[in-house]
């Protein structure tokens, strides 16, 4: 029986898109929650844990919880010097589907050098750790 062995960089690629998701996941059903509740203290305390009950809030668990076991399949094959920068690129991703995704206005004249100045630091990791 052959071994299912995959390629770290498309295992780190899969882990911070599912921590992207995650992110939009929890910010979405956040948002639903917080249309209902202008709590503030302990009522907003309590109001955050009934929204884990929320299907976007639970999804958005599940995609981290999913991003996490696969980070610790990573650790074992990538250095964390090399691994951990990588992570920098979910800000990317983030930023980019919070626009197309929920509408958000970024400020994209501070945004864009912000993300081209992240995605050059992770290349420059990554082609510094060549073996």
């Amino acid at each position: 029986m052959a071994q299912f062995t995959a390629s770290p960089i498309a295992m780190i690629l899969v882990s911070v898109l599912l921590g992207s998701t995650g992110q939009l996941l929890l910010k979405t059903g956040m948002t639903t929650a917080g249309k209902h509740s202008t709590a503030a203290g302990f009522a907003a305390v309590m109001a955050a844990i009934r929204a884990i009950s929320s299907p976007w809030v639970f999804t958005g668990f599940l995609c981290y919880g999913l991003s996490s076991v696969l980070w610790l399949m990573i650790l074992r094959k990538v250095p964390l010097s090399t691994a951990y920068p990588m992570i920098s690129m979910s800000y990317v991703l983030v930023v980019l589907l919070s626009a197309l995704i929920l509408h958000e206005k970024p400020n994209w004249l501070t945004t864009i050098p912000g993300l081209i100045l992240i995605v050059t630091g992770v290349t420059l990791i990554g082609l510094g750790s060549g073996k």
